[in-house]
């Protein structure tokens, strides 16, 4: 598996939050993109999401889900979406899972690892890219770095 640094940018970037099961999460970024559909835009980029506040017992988590739209918008600070016109980070390790079989937790555990041996410190939780690759998906996970520490 290989491990890229670099920056990230998207534009135009709407997002929403939810809590669900952790197997209907989904079905949540289905809607998403419909709700989008449905207001006469249309997504130019992949979803991401998310994962945090995980209730192992309810089998639950809170999942912000982002997309890139075709054009700028205003939204009510009160409304469920939020929309940035630029959404970056100026450095982050990124690592492709490729095969949806296997946990995620491993390739964040790789990417973990990867950092403390570079001596990064990165911001969690990660972001999930989901590409839909010829009907099949994966998953680009991306880790902001939050800080380079020196060596010493």
């Amino acid at each position: 598996m290989k491990i890229k640094r670099a920056p990230i940018v998207f534009h135009n970037v709407l997002s929403t939050k939810s809590r669900c099961k952790t197997n209907e999460w989904y079905l949540i970024a289905r809607d998403f993109r419909n709700a989008i559909i449905k207001n006469n835009l249309y997504s130019t980029g992949p979803i991401i999401y998310q994962v945090s506040n995980f209730d192992q017992s309810e089998n639950e988590a809170d999942y912000t889900f982002f997309t890139s739209v075709n054009m700028e918008l205003e939204i009510d600070a009160k409304d469920k979406y939020q929309f940035f016109k630029k959404w970056t980070f100026d450095d982050g390790l990124s690592l492709r899972h490729a095969d949806m079989d296997e946990e995620m937790e491993d390739s964040y555990d790789l990417l973990r690892e990867a950092a403390k041996n570079y001596n990064l410190t990165l911001a969690e939780p990660f972001y999930n890219i989901f590409l839909d690759v010829y009907g099949e998906g994966m998953i680009d996970i991306y880790a902001p770095i939050l800080k380079e520490s020196s060596h010493d």
